[in-house]
Order: structure tokens, then sequence, then C-alpha cells
């Protein structure tokens, strides 16, 4: 009781005595103070990290040729290195009938195409135990995605190829660039070849698509394209950047594009095509699969995704398509 009615200032007296050289033992204050404190440094081991889901470190192309290729792979499930497919040539020599003469006969010579099955692609991994232990996401699955891809896109790139190698070629204008007097003439071609722009299809690199979204150049069967006068025709604006950011058709064909086809400005590349549906065929006799088996001699699993296929251009005899090169 006697210490509770000690005055204020005889208390602070006992404190000084109390505190050496203005810090209490066992206490941290800002100003001082002694002892260590046991920050995030020191429990950085036991402090977990955590993970969040995976994600790609890269992006998808669109894998949009194998559609427009006639396909065979029915004819090679299991069997066969070869496909051979006859082409029927145009049948000529019809004559006058004179009167009393022998009927001539015609002796066409068939040709054929022959579709190899001579590409065998994979892409391998092997995954540690280790690695597969600490790892808390679904590791596999993530990797035969992109496993399946990388084959996916390998499959258009070799129809690309075939593509390049249609032996019908016409040069732009401008590099990159489709313009309207450069779809004129590559349409007259392929009239002039008996080939129908209904079965026909633009496949053009990236910066001619957006050259072609910037134009406006949405084309609708019975519509004036006006895109040098500026003007609008039944609500369409030619002049004007394309709504939707799409390009469906021009000049009555469709418009598709693909990141893998090169945009290079060098004379003579290759930067689109107008092709009739079918220019080019598949034969798939092995879809794409992924396997995988463990090792005891690695202490791993082995993952292999593979696919194996063939393919080839219908252009040995006939137009079916034009290259359209740079200038």
């Amino acid at each position: 009781m006697e210490f509770l009615s000690m005055d204020f200032n005889a208390l602070i007296d006992i404190i000084s005595l109390i505190c050496v050289g203005g810090a209490i033992t066992g206490f941290h204050t800002t100003d001082a103070g002694s002892g260590d404190v046991t920050g995030e440094t020191d429990l950085d081991l036991a402090i977990p990290e955590l993970w969040a889901k995976m994600i790609y470190g890269y992006f998808e192309a669109s894998l949009i040729l194998r559609p427009i290729c006639d396909d065979y792979s029915a004819l090679v499930k299991g069997k066969g290195d070869a496909i051979n497919i006859p082409e029927i040539p145009e049948v000529t020599g019809q004559t006058d009938k004179s009167e009393g003469a022998a009927v001539l006969y015609g002796d066409e010579t068939l040709v054929d195409t022959n579709i190899l099955i001579n590409k065998h692609k994979y892409v391998a991994k092997m995954f540690e135990d280790l690695g597969v232990i600490q790892a808390n996401e679904p590791l596999f699955a993530k990797y035969a995605q992109a496993m399946g891809y990388q084959l996916a896109k390998q499959i258009d790139t070799d129809i690309i190829v075939e593509l390049d190698d249609l032996g019908t070629t016409q040069s732009l204008a401008v590099d990159n660039t489709l313009s309207i007097a450069d779809a004129e003439t590559a349409v007259a071609t392929m009239l002039s070849n008996n080939l129908d722009p209904v079965d026909c299809v633009w496949i053009v690199n990236t910066t001619m698509y957006a050259d072609l979204l910037a134009q406006g150049m949405l084309t609708h069967t019975g519509l004036t394209n006006a895109a040098t006068s500026g003007n609008q025709s039944q609500g369409i604006n030619f002049n004007a950047p394309t709504a939707g950011g799409t390009v469906p058709t021009f000049f009555g064909m469709p418009v598709i594009t693909s990141s893998l086809i090169g945009a290079a400005t060098g004379t003579g590349n290759e930067v689109g095509y107008c092709v009739k549906k079918g220019a080019v065929a598949i034969a798939i006799q092995q879809e794409i699969r992924v396997q995988s088996e463990y090792s005891v001699d690695y202490l791993a699993t082995k993952m292999v995704a593979d696919c194996i296929y063939g393919v080839e251009k219908m252009t040995a005899n006939k137009v079916m398509g034009i290259e359209l090169l740079n200038p």
C-alpha cells in the first residue's frame, strides 16, 4: 500500500535505478534492447512454398490445315505403307462419224498419285522420381497435352511444305498484301482450270489476314466492293476495319490463317495460297498416342508421344491451287 501511495515522480526514479543504460533486460524496443529476433530468414526452411497450377510457356497455333485435306486414313489403318490414287484423264479424240468408216477407239493411260506413309514423328520425355514425387500437380497430363500439340503442329507444317510445291505461282503486287487485283487474277486462274470457287479456300499468313481486316474486305455475294471509293453498300463500309475481327469470305471463298505460314519479305517467298479443298491428301495410319512406362534402371517414368502418317499434294497432272509469292 505504501508503494501504491508513492507519488508519480518517485515511481519514475525507481524505474530509472532498475534500468541499465536506458534498456530493460529481456525486452526489445525500437530504441534499444538485448537478444536476437528469430525472423523470416531463420524460419525459411520451415515455411512451406505453395505452387499454383501450371501454365504453358507458349501459345498454341491455330491448327487448321488438316481439315481441308482429303483424308485417306481409313485405307491404311493397321497395314500398308503406300496408297495409290488412280487419276482418270480427260477423255479426248471425239471425231465425226463418216459413212461406212469404222469407229476409232481412244486409248487413255491412267496415272496415279502415291501417298507414302513414311513419316513417323515422336516426342519423348523422362521424369525422374524426385521430380515426380515433389510435383503436386498432374504433371503427366500437362506434358501429354503439350507433346500431343507438338505432333499436331508438325502435321500442319508438313501440309504447308506440300502447298509450297503446288507448281502454279502468282506474285503479289505488294509484300504480304492480298489486293483486289491480286485476288481477281487468282480467281481467274482457278476458273480457267475449271475449279469452282465454292470448293476453294484462301490460306494466308497472319500479316495478310490483318491487312484484310484493316481494309474491311468483307464481301458478300451480289455486293460490289467499294474499297477505293469509301462508299457504303447496303450498310457495309468497305473502307473501314471489318467488324467482329474476322474475314469469313473474300471473293466468295473462305479465308483462314495460320501463324505457321511465314511472312518474310524476300522475293519469291510463299505467303499464302488459293487452293481447292483436297489439293493435299493425308493418310494417318496411327493417330497421336501417348505411352508411358516405368524404368527401374533410371528410377524414372518414360513418356513417348508418336504419330505415323503421310501427306502428298494432288497436283501432279492438273492445277489444284496457286502459291501466292512476295514480289
